[in-house]
């Protein structure tokens, strides 16, 4: 398994219960992949990508309660907390034009609507009503709303985000 292959799904926080459970923060909007029978996988440190089989999946407002095929109790689900869960890409469904993963915004260059340079997309922040994008230039970090008023063009060959900031939001 190739690491450029496979997308990062989430991140497990914690042991849920005494069966074997984890608590997961998903990233983004790859939620939705998560299911019954599912492979997912985690990197062990020496041993590489290993695979785990999804048994059941609990949808919560902000998390997913998931348990795996062979985790039956609380000490074999322990060796997964802290670790990202993640998904091969070719298994993510296709998304309508103009739509992106959160995994494919990640690193893009931003820049304004004038050609100024900004800094590069360091992080997106799920806020309910819309995302907002973290841009990490120089000594400073932005916060974008991710708006169509706001994010003009995005071009994943160029590796490139242009943006029309709102005055005052950059001086």
């Amino acid at each position: 398994m190739n690491s450029q292959e496979l997308v990062p799904l989430g991140k497990v926080l914690k042991v849920h219960g005494i069966k074997g459970k984890v608590k997961i923060a998903p990233f983004g909007e790859t939620l939705e992949t998560l299911e019954q029978g599912r492979t997912v996988y985690y990197r062990d440190p020496g041993k590489g990508w290993r695979p785990l089989v999804i048994e059941k999946v609990q949808k919560q407002p902000r998390f997913l309660i998931v348990s795996f095929k062979g985790i039956f109790n609380r000490d074999q689900a322990e060796f997964l907390r802290g670790r990202r869960i993640y998904l091969p890409a070719t298994q993510l469904p296709v998304l309508e034009e103009g739509e992106y993963y959160h995994y494919q915004l990640i690193g893009l260059r931003v820049i304004d609507v004038n050609g100024k340079i900004i800094g590069r997309l360091a992080e997106i922040l799920s806020t309910g009503s819309n995302d907002v994008y973290v841009v990490k230039g120089g000594n400073q970090e932005i916060l974008i709303p991710a708006i169509e008023d706001v994010i003009k063009e995005v071009n994943l060959g160029e590796n490139t985000m242009v943006v029309d900031l709102p005055e005052g939001l950059v001086e």
